[in-house]
């Protein structure tokens, strides 16, 4: 297994630490935290200080091209941003109109994600972007990447003209699939920008003007991508696996899997013994597990699918509830 076995990904507006997306994730991990805040980058160092092995705090910003960025800080500190927003949505009104007050701003040395790979002998297997407006002019420096090594993309899109002069999803979603990735789907629950209080929280309300886009790569470039060493197709699988699990797609992520021993006659043997592997085992345990108590479905066809997935026996009943792994305190 070669030194790229790592899951690796750039989350270029990292404040606060690690997406909430990642945070189930325990396989094998190098991920890229960049925050140009330097109040904010040395406090995530301090938070990250223990896991500084596959956690790495970046202090600039990420953007189309290297040079400096001037970055606006506002009162409510996430909603920073190098753009300008306009006053579109309800949400900082009244009360919380002063959340978007400019408090000060300050010039920072940005990268664009291509160059910074280049110079650190990446791979990036995921982006995450959440720059308040920034996303696109990110993305287009990162075009070698999504080209060549990116498979999934999550990032913060907007459906109305909050940040002057950016793009919206529209043009952001034609950009991706001249990639050749697909959208995996929207992070919206039917919560929208409302527009007062008569609202029924057990129904969709409000105006939809943002939210988080998740794009995949088209799977066959997931088994065409050249293999440098036994085993880096088999683990580029389970990455995308466990990131489709991680964003509300576990069909999708269940389906590459099938593709792989079906189709392609891999086997995941050789990850045997790793986090990743470990991860996926648990995690599509607990899903099957879980599914079981939906109308329909064959206890069968789920214990088929896992041992021709793992080559292993699934574990059930009172197996399940016994594994310490499977059912922890």
């Amino acid at each position: 297994m070669n030194k790229d076995f790592k899951t690796t990904v750039l989350d270029a507006g990292g404040r606060y630490g690690l997406h909430p997306s990642w945070k189930p994730f325990t396989g094998e991990l190098l991920y890229y935290l960049f925050e140009p805040d330097p109040v904010e980058s040395k406090r995530l160092q301090k938070k990250y200080s223990r896991r500084s092995d596959e956690v790495k705090v970046v202090g600039s910003a990420v953007a189309e091209q290297d040079g400096r960025l001037t970055i606006h800080f506002l009162r409510n500190r996430a909603m920073s941003s190098s753009t300008v927003r306009n006053p579109v949505s309800s949400l900082f009104k009244g009360e919380r109109l002063r959340e978007v007050d400019v408090v000060e701003s300050i010039e920072t040395e940005a990268v664009s994600i291509d160059s910074f790979c280049e110079r650190n002998s990446l791979a990036l297997d995921f982006l995450k972007l959440d720059t308040e407006g920034g996303e696109f002019k990110i993305l287009q420096g990162a075009r070698k990447q999504l080209q060549e090594n990116i498979c999934g993309v999550r990032c913060e899109v907007s459906f109305d003209y909050i940040f002057d002069g950016m793009p919206l999803f529209s043009t952001i979603h034609d950009f991706m699939l001249g990639h050749d990735f697909y959208l995996l789907n929207l992070d919206y629950n039917g919560c929208g920008d409302y527009q007062n209080d008569f609202v029924r929280l057990d129904e969709r309300y409000g105006i939809l003007t943002a939210c988080d886009a998740v794009w995949m790569k088209r799977p066959k470039h997931v088994f065409e991508q050249p293999s440098h060493s036994h085993g880096d197709t088999e683990a580029r699988v389970m990455k995308y696996a466990a990131f489709c699990l991680n964003n509300n797609a576990c069909d999708v992520a269940i389906d590459i899997l099938l593709r792989a021993r079906r189709e392609h006659g891999l086997s995941f043997d050789a990850l045997k013994g790793t986090r990743l592997h470990k991860f996926l085992d648990i995690s599509i345990h607990k899903l099957f597990y879980g599914l079981k108590w939906q109308p329909g479905q064959s206890l069968k066809t789920n214990q088929e699918t896992f041992s021709l997935i793992f080559g292993t026996k699934m574990k059930e009943m009172n197996e399940f509830m016994e594994s310490e792994e499977l059912n922890p305190d």
